[in-house]
């Protein structure tokens, strides 16, 4: 839901922050794609702004814990796909 930033994992409905709705969006656009750490600190963050070394993992962490850590996967040394079902 883009106005309440929530998904639904099963039956429950799961709340998100601004950025874990903004990560799921940027990874669920090309399900099956691996985007990169720089490609989604762009979509995630304004130009000029400097995230956090691990911004991104820690979204990462936080928004498995919600979803399910089956759902996004880590390819290591590319970035992270959510898996295309």
């Amino acid at each position: 839901n883009t106005v309440t930033h929530t998904c639904t994992v099963g039956s429950d409905t799961v709340t998100l922050s601004k950025r874990e709705y903004a990560l799921l969006a940027a990874l669920l656009t090309r399900p099956g794609a691996i985007l990169s750490r720089r490609t989604l600190e762009e979509k995630l963050y304004a130009p000029g702004d400097e995230p956090e070394s691990n911004a991104i993992e820690y979204l990462i962490h936080a928004l498995r814990r919600k979803i399910g850590a089956q759902t996004i996967e880590k390819i290591r040394g590319l970035g992270w796909r959510i898996r295309a079902q």
